[in-house]
């Protein structure tokens, strides 16, 4: 493969963005792939930029953390205060709050099927 733009020189690799093939005098290397000099370096950089946040956001590769998912903490929240509500109405008034028990029994049953689709995915967000 030869270099978009010294037609005869050959090809080093491919530019990270254009895809073209650059020779070492057209190529840049910026640390994760390599760019053409002048034009693609900064769409490079900032795409390496997005990919690096993206693992971060998505807890994937060196980003991998035991904590479970954002989703999954505000589920549990949200049950824990539903059933503390319904738990706080029988025993201080002596009456059961059904829609309270209702309702937690609605995001408990939301917070297994987040659980259970953050380890399927193994995405934590």
């Amino acid at each position: 493969m030869n270099c978009f733009k010294h037609g005869p020189a050959p090809a080093v690799g491919l530019c990270k963005t254009c895809f073209r093939a650059v020779c070492p005098e057209c190529a840049v290397d910026v640390g994760n792939g390599l760019a053409c000099k002048g034009a693609c370096e900064a769409k490079v950089l900032e795409l390496n930029e997005m990919w690096d946040r993206s693992a971060k956001i998505y807890g994937i590769g060196a980003y991998k953390s035991r904590m479970p998912s954002t989703g999954v903490l505000l589920w549990l929240l949200l049950s824990l205060v539903m059933w503390g509500t319904a738990a706080v109405s029988y025993f201080l008034k002596d009456e059961i709050d059904t829609a309270s028990i209702v309702t937690a029994v609605i995001f408990t049953i939301a917070l297994g099927l987040v659980y259970w689709s953050s380890r399927r995915t193994g995405l934590k967000c």
